[in-house]
């Protein structure tokens, strides 16, 4: 397990990657904290890392890689997610959700936002049989380096031999800061 565990590490110096933009962002509501980090790898392309703490759902990371496009007003990104979840009253499993994001400026410094991914039970492993995550926010800049947002998200896990389960579901505030 150690020597995987340096193969890894080494592999992943070797790997130059400059990054042109970053997006750091926090989200909460009474039960539940979040944390992302977007890292803008060139013009087509992104990586995303987070975390997800919820009071009834357990621990929940991810990290995920996009393609994305530009047209006028609207910003698409295409890509995988894997997520791995420490589930509380579940089993613990890891997904690889199909999906993206989708963004659309809709003047004066207010942007809408979704998201959804989805994890067919080909690409869910452990006790974990499917998943699906859906999310929608409407963001407000401050100025370029900061913003303000409110939304929604639902994240819910299908198991083998037990309950599906929702591991977040309700509306959220945060903000964002771009670096």
């Amino acid at each position: 397990m150690k020597h995987k565990l340096w193969s890894c590490a080494l592999l992943l110096s070797a790997v130059s990657v400059t990054a042109h933009a970053n997006d750091f962002s926090v989200g909460l509501n009474d039960d539940v904290i979040s944390t992302d980090l977007i890292l803008d790898l060139n013009k087509q392309s992104n990586a995303a890392l987070g975390y997800i703490y919820s009071n009834d759902g357990g621990h929940l990371a991810f990290g995920a890689m996009h393609l994305k496009h530009d047209a006028g007003i609207h910003h698409f990104e295409i890509g995988a997610k894997f997520s791995h979840v420490w589930a509380k009253q579940s089993a613990n499993g890891s997904v690889v959700g199909i999906g993206g994001r989708y963004a659309m400026d809709l003047g004066s410094n207010l942007s809408f936002h979704a998201s959804g991914y989805y994890a067919p039970t080909v690409l869910s492993f452990g006790s974990v049989d499917g998943q699906y995550e859906l999310d929608s926010k409407v963001q407000f800049k401050l100025n370029p380096n900061l913003a303000l947002f409110a939304g929604y998200r639902n994240i819910r896990f299908q198991y083998d031999n037990a309950s599906n389960s929702t591991f977040d579901s309700g509306f959220y505030i945060g903000g964002q800061v771009s670096f």
